[in-house]
């Protein structure tokens, strides 16, 4: 791993020679294992980066331009706890997602609280996964058993969402966790401050197995052995760590006490009474006192093993000895307490269910079960219902999760015959395939309810379950799911101009929660999905089918997955007339026909896009593999697709009816004009027969006019063919279409290293095509509102064609440069505005290409390789997919919210390696969550450290300098710092209330009455001070005494409004027996503002580097519209004010020339002015307009000052006036130089 700027600085002489004198234990007791993700593990992050790159120092986590937001699609991966409350809308579920796990509130299932990624332990390489999980809501403690894959060997607890205290449980790799138990809450003595006293804690018990050996060499099944691992001294001492290695005991239990101030190791429990003992599960029984049931298996007789151990007294009870008559070699993998005392359900891996009664070591019955394969599957969970509406039925209702994804229902109340005869155990119903791939991880019944709560291996869900139905079958009642395989091609749904959508929205514009949906399709899975990047409970998978599952079930399948479309490799939307008929068209891998869907009805809704002859039945003769389909598009008013295939040929239809309109070329069939209906008394029959006689009459000469005639159409049609079969792709895949916003040009790229422009309504190619690429194309994107098209080539390039000119205008990574990708490009997608084009390659990173000055601006690297991204409409978000990973990484655009100079920068020489975002809490109203999502978005949950961030952040406020002397620079500003100035009036007018304020009502009695302030609220007067009255005082002292900070200034009181006391005349008293000889105490300075401070700071210091205020100007670039525009209004009051806030006006009128002639940020200088000059338009003209009388009375500084105003304003002007019309100029050049090459294209 690369190291930051930190601990380079740390690297010296000194610090080498303390580290030499340490001794190895000192080094193994500073291991300490600190919080990562995966994407900042060591290993990983040498190999993520393609040959011969580094990570860039100082931008871990986040880059130029983007930092992590959050992941979507991402529900569960197995294990879960749940924490009941007194109903189920109010209980939670603690669910794991990988490194991290959320708290999922039961009512809509959607995540309230999301934690941090689990520490690493010593010698752990590549991601931390969590196998299992316990919560305590009293504690708000959670504790996570984890580890690399699935071997967990660490121990963390977490307060909340932040881990707290780690323990290495296992050091050698011989050994996993398989089980983690809550055993109760215990009451532990405090240490420090509040010794002697005690808190509440949680007892657990960890159980360790050390696997089954294999019969050939005894090498264990989990891990191997590693001599360098690192060993966490302090969990355990050195009789620990021998009886670890000693191979006579293959089971542990470790005890820990969890509480809120850590997590302590109490104890460790060896089986060695029964040395063949494999642990796999346990339960902690409710009425057996510091008891536990572990059940596992005899690795030398290969048969289920049942153990009672007091976890208090270390030793193991009893060996249960009814299943020993079992004679099938299986292991236990589930344990569940029955409602009955003294009865435990028992899972094994041989799909038997065995009701023991513990306390007579006696087996009540056993419940086999059997796949439709005819094998026996693993049982992996076992649960039991206890509400009340099972005992009015008369049943005792037992779920039992499969390895194959199915849910049995069973009922345990013994069915009988007429005659009285035992007919055994009844099947009440199964959920077929409820959990996809890897089947049923985990299932519970939430107490007293008919609900079951189940997830799966690697289904990616979780599902809720009710049982209401009179035949005691289940229906979902909700349920979040994901993709189950890693997804490899995302859209917005409906797309902005940068995707093709032609529609340049933003937040202004009106965009609402709708457009912030993403389109996902997954490869292996088959499903499309959209999900939501507002709220999680929106994401829905698209129906391909009203009752596939009863079909397959009829047609004898396993499942439906058999009957979905092939996986989905390309689509197209179009939002035109989505309320008409589909807007969405896909095509799927190695398949000819084009779907339509309905992303308002969430369906394939609408016609198969195919051509006649086409056979849709898979009973029949399909498509030949070179009409299958490779890419697609849809015409910008929504109602034609075209579809291209890999004989090269693109195919047109109608979205609305299905039916096709053509080809591109013009197929031979319709080629031919259609003839002209003979009608009677049509006057071309009457010129047909003229005709026919003319030629009648001079046949000879006929038939040689016919020959030439013949001769001449056919060398026409030749160079016609030649000229089509040059234009088209003819043999090669289509690999991009696209369509103008016109519907006049059609563009496609194919293999065959070929751009052609056809005639949308002719379906002929443009006279001036092909174009010949530099390479074979793999990828297009078109943006409408600029007709310009980006190429991705095969040689890991880029290019940007210009369709109205018809010439390349841009090369993107071309050649041996230090910003070209080094493997095939994946995706490519614009930004909303067309000036950023983002390309994803499998060199596992993304690039930013500035298209005017095609310079690569950001450059982010990743773990996996990206194999699809799109940008928001509102160009805020960028998405993107990665090669084995389920979810969809979302990374925000920090140029929105904050200052990100990247012209001007010096190129970058490596990829900033981005941590994987964590999903996001979605709760309202929760200002903790509220925190940590805005912290989420500066930086991930596993971000360098505050060294780190602070150096990025210097490096990044870095102003855009010129590269030549009198160019113009912008700010980098967001818009809204500067645009706002303009509008500040129409803003105070909206913002204005509706209504004046009420008047408060009655306060109650115990609130006390304050002085001049009656119990209602109006305002009252002393009628001592009524009395007297007052001497009225001028404008001039009234201001003056306002502002002033002398204590010998009279007229105005105290701060309260209430007459001087006595304690006040007595200090004015002393004042004025004060010497007589000292003269007046001079005024403090009291500044208006900390602008006027600053701009009286800059006057009295010298110049550096030719600037005196450019404090100021970095100051104001800091505040806010509304804030820049009450540092304007402080600086001067108006005519009467002259005097404190002329010079204040003629510095102001200094700092804005002194910017004016750097011409550095050139569009919030010219906002500053524009709102200075409003404010103090009437100042500034009112300055020499004064009488000669009135200036008699000045003094000599206040007409100096008028002075200098209408000087530097003067010079204002000018510099304003010279720089506007220089720019104007530019563009004016650049312009016509613009308009001359276009003509000579």
């Amino acid at each position: 791993m690369v190291k930051n700027r930190k601990g380079r600085r740390k690297s010296t002489g000194s610090m080498k020679k303390k580290a030499a004198d340490k001794t190895e234990s000192d080094k193994e007791e500073e291991k300490i294992p600190t919080p990562i993700s995966s994407s900042s593990d060591e290993s990983d992050s040498e190999d993520s980066m393609p040959a011969g790159s580094s990570v860039e120092e100082g931008t871990q986590g986040v880059s130029r331009l983007f930092s992590p937001y959050r992941t979507l699609g991402i529900v569960s991966h197995g294990p879960f706890y749940v924490l009941p409350n007194q109903n189920s809308s109010n209980a939670m579920a603690c669910v794991a997602i990988g490194e991290r796990f959320h708290m999922l509130q039961c009512d809509r299932l959607h995540p309230v609280l999301v934690s941090h990624a689990v520490p690493a332990g010593p010698g752990d390489k590549g991601p931390q996964t969590i196998a299992h999980l316990i919560s305590d809501n009293s504690l708000s403690i959670s504790i996570v058993a984890h580890g690399p894959k699935s071997a967990p060997r660490h121990v963390t607890m977490y307060q909340r969402t932040q881990p707290v205290s780690t323990k290495a449980i296992c050091d050698s790799k011989h050994w996993t966790i398989v089980d983690l138990l809550h055993l109760g809450k215990i009451k532990q003595s405090m240490a420090g401050e509040k010794e002697g006293k005690k808190e509440n804690a949680v007892l657990l018990a960890a159980i360790l197995s050390m696997g089954k050996p294999l019969p050939d060499d005894g090498v264990p099944v989990v891990g191997n052995d590693n001599d360098d691992s690192d060993s966490d001294s302090s969990d355990s001492d050195s009789e620990e760590d021998k009886s670890e290695s000693d191979p006579s005991a293959r089971g542990q239990i470790v005890l820990l006490v969890a509480s809120r101030s850590g997590l302590m190791v109490h104890k460790r429990i060896r089986l060695e009474s029964f040395d063949s003992f494999c642990p796999r599960v346990a339960i902690h029984p409710p009425t057996y006192v510091n008891k536990i049931v572990i059940g596992g298996s005899d690795y030398k007789t290969s048969k289920e093993a049942l153990v009672l151990v007091n976890v208090k007294s270390g030793k193991m009870i009893h060996k249960f000895k009814c299943l020993a008559k079992e004679d099938v070699t299986a292991d236990v993998t589930s344990l569940q307490q029955s409602p009955a005392i003294d009865t435990i359900a028992v899972g094994t891996s041989k799909g038997m269910v065995h009701l023991i009664n513990t306390k007579y070591d006696k087996l009540l019955f056993t419940l086999r079960h059997k796949s439709k394969n005819g094998n026996a599957p693993r049982i992996t969970s076992i649960g039991f219902r206890t509400d009340g509406s099972a005992l009015q039925y008369g049943i005792a209702p037992m779920a039992v999760g499969r390895s194959d994804g199915t849910i049995s229902i069973w009922d345990l109340t013994p069915s009988k015959d007429r005659d009285g005869n035992s007919l055994g155990r009844t099947l009440l119903s199964e959920i077929v395939k409820a959990h996809g791939p890897g089947g049923v991880h985990k299932l519970q019944y939430m107490p007293k309810e008919p609900l079951l709560i189940s997830t799966g291996t690697n289904s990616n869900k979780i599902v809720m379950h009710l049982f209401d139905s009179p035949d005691h079958s289940g229906r979902i009642l909700r349920q979040r799911n994901g993709h189950t395989a890693a997804p490899e091609y995302i859209r917005y749904l409906h797309p902005g101009a940068g995707a093709g959508g032609g529609v340049l929205v933003n937040t202004s514009d009106g965009t609402d929660a709708s457009a912030c949906q993403i389109l996902s399709t997954g490869g292996a899975d088959q499903t499309l999905r959209i999900f939501s990047t507002v709220r999680s409970v929106l994401d829905k998978e698209y129906s391909q089918g009203k009752g596939l599952e009863k079909r397959a079930k009829k047609l004898g399948l396993e499942n439906k997955t058999e009957l979905l479309l092939p996986p989905v490799t390309s689509l197209a939307s179009c939002e035109t007339r989505s309320r008409d008929w589909g807007d969405l068209v896909t095509i799927h891998k190695d398949h000819a026909f084009a779907y339509v869907w309905s992303s308002k009805r969430g369906a394939q809704s609408g016609p198969i896009l195919r051509q006649d002859g086409w056979n849709v039945s898979s009973m029949k003769v399909p498509p030949p593999v070179s009409e299958h389909a490779t890419s697609v598009t849809l015409s910008s008013c929504g109602n034609y697709a075209l579809v291209g295939t890999k004989s090269g040929v693109i195919y047109k239809y109608n979205v609305q009816s299905g039916n096709p309109r053509g080809t591109y070329p013009a197929a031979a069939s319709l080629k031919k004009e259609k003839g002209i209906r003979k009608e009677a008394g049509d006057i071309r029959r009457t010129f047909q027969a003229l005709e026919k006689k003319m030629k009648l009459s001079n046949r000879a000469s006929n038939i040689d006019k016919e020959e030439k005639d013949r001769v001449q159409q056919a060398a026409i049609e030749n160079r016609r063919q030649a000229k089509l079969k040059v234009a088209s792709h003819s043999g090669f895949a289509v690999t991009g279409i696209a369509v103008d916003a016109v519907n006049k040009t059609v563009i496609s790229v194919g293999e065959d290293a070929k751009l052609v422009l056809w005639n949308f309504k002719t379906h002929a190619p443009h006279k001036k095509s092909p174009y010949a690429l530099p390479a074979a194309a793999t990828k297009l994107c078109h943006v409408r509102d600029s007709d310009l098209a980006a190429i991705a080539l095969e040689d890991y390039s880029a290019l940007l064609f210009d369709c109205s000119t018809l010439s390349v205008v841009r090369r993107f990574g071309f050649g041996a440069r230090m910003d070209s990708h080094t493997a095939p490009i994946t995706d490519l997608g614009f930004s909303p505005d067309g000036r950023s084009l983002y390309t994803s390659s499998l060199d596992r990173t993304v690039r930013v290409w500035d298209v005017p000055t095609n310079s690569c601006v950001d450059w982010l690297g990743f773990n996996t390789a990206p194999t699809s991204l799109t940008i928001s409409p509102t160009g805020e978000f960028l998405a993107t997919t990665h090669y084995g990973k389920l979810g969809i990484s979302m990374w925000s655009d920090r140029s929105y919210y904050q200052a990100v100079h990247a012209d001007g920068a010096a190129a970058m020489k490596a990829p900033a390696q981005m941590d994987d975002p964590a999903p996001l809490a979605e709760v309202e109203n929760s200002e903790d969550d509220h925190k940590n999502a805005l912290a989420r978005m500066q930086s991930s949950a596993n971000a360098s450290s505050e060294e780190q961030v602070e150096e990025e952040d210097e490096e990044d406020k870095g102003l855009a300098t010129a590269k030549e002397k009198g160019l113009i620079t912008m700010s980098g500003l967001p818009p809204a710092h500067w645009k706002n100035l303009f509008h500040l009036e129409l803003v105070k007018a909206r913002n204005k209330p509706k209504e004046a304020p009420k008047k408060p009502p009655t306060a109650p009695f115990f609130l006390q009455w304050r002085p001049r302030v009656a119990v209602d609220g109006e305002a009252t007067l002393n009628p001592e001070t009524t009395k007297t009255e007052e001497p009225v005082k001028g404008d001039d002292d009234e201001w003056n005494a306002a502002w002033s900070d002398d204590e010998n200034d009279k007229g105005f009181g105290d701060d309260n409004g209430l007459p001087p006391t006595e304690s006040d005349a007595k200090r004015e008293r002393e004042i004025e027996t004060a010497d007589t000889t000292v003269a007046k105490k001079r005024k403090v300075t009291h500044y208006r503002s900390q602008l006027a401070e600053l701009l009286d700071r800059c006057a009295s210091q010298k110049p550096i580097g030719g600037k005196q205020f450019q404090a100021v100007t970095d100051h104001i670039a800091t505040l806010g519209p509304s804030s820049i525009d009450v540092s304007f209004n402080s600086l001067c009051s108006g005519m009467h004010d002259l005097e404190g806030g002329l010079p204040l006006l003629v510095l102001a009128c200094r700092w804005l020339l002194e910017a004016c002639k750097s011409r550095e940020r050139f569009e919030a200088v010219n906002a500053y002015l524009h709102r200075f000059l409003h404010l103090h338009s009437n100042t500034l003209a009112g300055i020499d307009d004064f009488p000669d009388d009135s200036k008699e009375g000045e003094s000599d500084y206040l007409l100096q000052q008028r002075e200098e105003a209408v000087k530097y304003i003067t010079l204002l002007r000018k510099e304003q006036h010279s720089s506007s019309e220089a720019l104007q100029n530019k563009m004016k050049n650049t312009l016509c130089l613009l308009r001359h090459f276009s003509r000579m294209v």
